[in-house]
């Protein structure tokens, strides 16, 4: 019996051998270059490139390709157009296949990759030009990359150096420690490690273009910034640095660990919420004392997170909740008044006035958002809810008397400039419907 069960063990392997050498991608299809090595993307170079530099994941690579199916029936190409085929690397954006076999190009180089249909498009396909499971052939040309455009208006340009960990990454309020190599035309000014609550970068003096790259990097990731001056020290630049205005800076950043804030699943009862959210409105409080309205407006959005109003609330939410909240909507209108946002600032006030119709600050503050809208209707309307319910508030009187002197002068305004639009019109009209001789004009 041990026999038997020997020779059935040795036609299974037999098989076995026989399907991976049929599976076996042939010579003429090249190296196999699949992290598996099991065959399904192949290159060939056809010519070779230029130097050692590879496209970095996230780069922004142009190339020209020709694809074809086995039988040499070409289904698509870039040549045939007349332009050149655009891709982030790395991101998913085109067949698996082709994110593997770019990434081992140099600038220059024109490969044939051979992509099995688990890289390409599967048992789908891709009809009608590509059957199920078809093998893919490309003749790729790679022209030149650019780094990735992690802002949209190429103020932070990202080169990944080294690959990171997992897929976690940080989110505000997570304690971060990362690794800072700051250069500038090519001459260190800065390098160390430094550990700060992500979102509030600027409190250990770490560059926005730096915080926002971090938004997208996970742990032990390694990327060069190039940063330009909006989100790097911008037109006052940086003296301890020697740092002149508008300057462009370089970034080595390394994200050597973070720990996650909690989130709003991550609390067992509402008070353990209502005690961190204060904690929260708190801090964003000395930094709103301290004019840093930006910072305040973090970590108030951040607290609000907490004890916003849920679509399926538990019976002693909404009471343990109230007063954190409409404190939350008035102290976030007061920074957007001094942000200049007087949109977000009105939005705020009616939010608090939902939680409490008889809040004088969310009627004030209402009033004087309208003000910078020049909505002076509905900021005296605002003004004197706040004086209906203190009849002896003096800063309300102040600016009710203001609203209704801005009001008297935009109409004031809106009444010149009619008149002399008007006027304009009538003189027009009148020397249309002149004859020659009132004009003074002599007939040939």
């Amino acid at each position: 019996m041990d026999e038997d069960m020997e020779q059935e063990a040795n036609a299974l392997a037999d098989e076995a051998i026989k399907k991976m050498e049929a599976e076996k991608p042939p010579a003429e299809w090249g190296e196999d270059i699949s992290p598996s090595h099991d065959g399904g993307v192949c290159k060939k170079i056809l010519t070779e490139g230029k130097g050692y530099a590879k496209a970095p994941k996230g780069s922004e690579v142009s190339v020209h390709y020709t694809g074809k199916l086995l039988d040499g029936t070409v289904f698509d190409s870039s040549r045939d157009r007349g332009e050149l085929f655009k891709f982030k690397l790395g991101k998913g954006s085109v067949i698996k296949g082709w994110d593997i076999g770019v990434a081992t190009m140099k600038k220059g180089e024109t490969c044939l990759l051979t992509c099995r249909s688990e890289y390409a498009y599967g048992k789908a396909g891709s009809p009608p030009k590509i059957p199920a499971d078809a093998t893919l052939q490309f003749e790729v040309e790679l022209f030149e990359w650019q780094a990735e455009d992690i802002t949209n208006d190429g103020g932070v340009l990202k080169t990944e150096l080294a690959e990171g960990e997992g897929w976690a990454k940080p989110s505000d309020g997570a304690a971060v420690t990362v690794q800072l190599v700051g250069k500038y035309n090519g001459k260190v000014f800065e390098d160390r490690e430094v550990t700060f609550d992500y979102g509030e970068g600027s409190e250990a003096g770490v560059i926005s273009g730096v915080e926002r790259a971090l938004k997208d990097m996970k742990l032990k990731e390694k990327v060069h910034l190039t940063v330009k001056p909006q989100y790097a020290f911008g037109a006052e630049g940086n003296k301890v640095f020697s740092i002149p205005p508008n300057a462009t800076v370089e970034y080595d950043v390394s994200l050597t660990s973070f720990q996650k804030a909690k989130q709003t699943w991550d609390y067992t009862t509402a008070e353990e919420k209502k005690a961190d959210a204060e904690k929260l409105k708190e801090k964003g409080t000395n930094y709103f004392k301290s004019s840093k309205f930006g910072l305040a407006v973090k970590l108030y959005e951040r607290a609000s997170e907490l004890v916003k109003k849920s679509s399926t609330p538990k019976d002693d939410e909404e009471a343990v909740f109230k007063e954190t909240r409409l404190a939350l909507f008035l102290n976030l209108a007061a920074c957007y008044l001094k942000l200049n946002d007087a949109t977000k600032a009105l939005q705020q006030c009616d939010e608090a006035l939902k939680l409490d119709g008889t809040k004088v600050k969310a009627y004030f503050r209402k009033g004087q958002a309208c003000q910078q809208l020049q909505e002076y209707e509905e900021a005296i309307e605002a003004f004197n809810e706040v004086l209906r319910l203190e009849p002896d508030n003096r800063e309300a009187q102040a600016q009710l008397k203001q609203s209704r002197n801005m009001r008297k002068a935009l109409v004031d305004k809106e009444k010149k400039m009619y008149a002399s639009m008007f006027k304009k019109l009538l003189t027009e009209d009148k020397s249309a419907n002149q004859t020659p001789s009132q004009t003074g004009s002599v007939s040939a």
